[in-house]
């Protein structure tokens, strides 16, 4: 079984998966996914509290270390993703998974689910999982700004 550090990618996976996953489905079929707002609520809702329990865990535990490297060259331009583990970049994205889940949970009780629901939530689950890579990436930003 692997270890939690290990599983440190799941954090910004999940969500973005989750929101690209929804995605696909609303352009496939869109009739039919704007009337199941509410299991598309309940599946991101999960991706984003998968993260962030996942987070409070690496937290409680105190590790630290680099959890993924991968290295892309294309033609002109080296892209290098790694994440990086720590008690702040955990504690950071807790926080923001709280936050995040709170946004999901009071957009379901308080927004009508009408058309525009689902693509909100779509792009609600992408989002989060750009603000984990941002959260826990070492030097992705750093290199190409």
């Amino acid at each position: 079984m692997p270890s939690l550090i290990e599983l440190a990618w799941i954090i910004p996976f999940a969500p973005f998966a989750g929101g690209i996953f929804v995605l696909l489905l609303l352009i496939s079929f869109n009739r039919t996914m704007n009337r199941l707002s509410r299991p598309v609520s309940y599946l991101l809702a999960t991706c984003v509290a998968s993260s962030t329990a996942l987070s409070f865990a690496l937290f409680e535990k105190h590790l630290s270390g680099q959890v993924l490297d991968w290295d892309l060259s294309m033609v002109s331009m080296d892209f290098r993703l790694s994440l990086y583990v720590d008690s702040i970049a955990t504690i950071t994205s807790a926080i923001c998974g709280l936050v995040i889940l709170t946004v999901v949970i009071l957009s379901y009780y308080l927004l009508d689910r009408k058309e525009g629901y689902v693509r909100y939530l779509v792009l609600l689950g992408i989002s989060s999982g750009s603000i984990f890579t941002f959260i826990l990436s070492g030097n992705l930003f750093h290199s190409l700004f």
